[in-house]
């Protein structure tokens, strides 16, 4: 009977410290973990980096990412979702499309992209405008 207690205690412990899946990936940046959409707006920010050098030699422009995973990424913060929320990422994937669609290569339309960036920023995870910031091309 003993022996049985301690095999069924063992075991609920050991159920108990399986580790859950987690949707936060570590690293350096932020060693607690990182959420899907953290992950997602780094990526962004990189792309767009990359788009800008684009727009400043005058290169065409297309398929661009259009980073639609904005609506479903599990944010770091779950109250961040919801329609101002959805209004913002609305806008910047217009803002892709917009610049897409232009025939050359147009700082105005890349300029409007970081800053759709930039107002979403400014109400949600003002943290990272600074480098947003860097992003922009002056004209």
């Amino acid at each position: 009977m003993k022996h049985s207690l301690f095999f069924l205690f063992a075991f609920v412990i050991c159920i108990g410290c399986e580790q859950q899946p987690n949707t936060k990936t570590n690293s350096p940046i932020n060693p607690n973990g990182d959420s899907e959409l953290a992950l997602l707006m780094r990526n962004m920010f990189s792309e767009s980096d990359s788009l800008k050098q684009l727009v400043v030699t005058g290169k065409s422009l297309s398929g661009l990412k259009r980073f639609e995973d904005i609506h479903t990424a599990i944010a770091t913060d779950p109250t961040v979702r919801g329609p101002v929320f959805d209004a913002f990422s609305d806008a910047y994937i217009n803002a892709i499309k917009q610049l897409e669609s232009s025939d050359s290569a147009s700082v105005l339309k890349f300029n409007n992209m970081v800053t759709q960036c930039m107002n979403c920023h400014s109400k949600f995870c003002p943290g990272p405008k600074k480098r947003i910031k860097q992003l922009y091309i002056q004209e």
